[in-house]
């Protein structure tokens, strides 16, 4: 960013545009009662500035990268797979550090299996690509990576209830699940503003892969239902025809722990119906069906998908 150059006229051209952006605020802080009013305008014109820029950066990044992008088989060095877990406890609080040894000796010993502790969980779930992950609803403990958050590790034990409850689904088809780590190790789409997606989960059917990108978030937060990360769910699939795989089916979804009521001051409207045609889930209030509904996408995607018709 050290070498970004606006001049003054390319910035009035862009504020002399009104489609790019919605400002929430109250009228009479628009109203030109004193000068100390442009302090305010200032900082206003300063922060949608910085947002277009980034998001125009990252859009001409995408572009430049769409030409590069490959399929690569996941190796065992991947950088989303994780050596060790680094927990930093008090000295005072034994009763957590003699659980933590504990959970340590039995992970030692391969005798993987679900551990709780004072203030979090080690979760063992036959499907993730390594053992244990770790959730964490305690100040007193900070773990490195960073630890499930409470809407990930209840979608981790829900997928886990699913796979249990449902065999005669995975006959003759393979399930892989990895997290995915945060940026500078994991995998981030600059199309979707710089979006690292929470996990990756992977169904192997009939010859085919399919690649699903997962990311259960709140929606408090979001730009409405045209922000990039819920939009992501379409512009995958134009990195799917670019990567030309008939093999290999590539979805996105996002997993909310928001209700929908909490949610109806942008969502126009819209039905939780609508909101799951835009892969968006909800789990609390659909918690027994939307890992169904999840699968059920996703193959549905994969069954209609059109022969791509370019190849990188």
């Amino acid at each position: 960013w050290y070498n970004l150059n606006l001049s003054l006229q390319q910035i009035q051209n862009l504020f002399d545009i009104k489609d790019w952006y919605k400002l929430y605020i109250p009228k009479e802080e628009m109203e030109f009662k004193s000068f100390e009013n442009v302090r305010r305008w200032q900082e206003i014109a300063v922060a949608l500035l910085k947002k277009y820029c980034d998001r125009y950066y990252k859009t001409q990044k995408a572009a430049f990268e769409k030409e590069h992008l490959e399929y690569l088989t996941l190796t065992e060095d991947d950088p989303n797979f994780i050596e060790e877990y680094l927990f930093l406890v008090e000295q005072s609080l034994e009763d957590i550090i003699t659980k933590l040894q504990e959970i340590k000796e039995l992970i030692d010993s391969k005798k993987f299996k679900d551990c709780e502790f004072p203030g979090g969980k080690s979760i063992c779930f036959d499907h993730h690509l390594y053992q244990p992950l770790i959730y964490v609803k305690s100040d007193h403990i900070e773990v490195k990576p960073v630890a499930l958050n409470e809407g990930e590790k209840d979608f981790v034990e829900d997928l886990n209830n699913f796979c249990t409850n449902n065999t005669d689904f995975f006959q003759n088809k393979e399930l892989y699940l990895l997290r995915n780590q945060s940026r500078g190790r994991g995998i981030g789409f600059f199309e979707a503003g710089n979006f690292y997606p929470d996990f990756i989960l992977w169904l192997l059917a009939d010859d085919k892969q399919y690649i699903n990108f997962i990311d259960p978030k709140g929606l408090r937060n979001i730009d409405g239902i045209n922000d990039p990360k819920i939009r992501f769910y379409k512009t995958i699939k134009e990195l799917e025809i670019r990567l030309a795989d008939p093999n290999v089916t590539l979805n996105s979804f996002i997993l909310t722990t928001t209700s929908l009521p909490e949610v109806s001051w942008w969502n126009e409207g819209m039905t939780k119906e609508q909101f799951e045609q835009h892969h968006v889930f909800f789990m609390t209030e659909d918690r027994k069906n939307y890992i169904n509904k999840l699968f059920s996408t996703f193959e549905m995607a994969g069954k209609k998908k059109a022969t791509p018709q370019s190849r990188c």
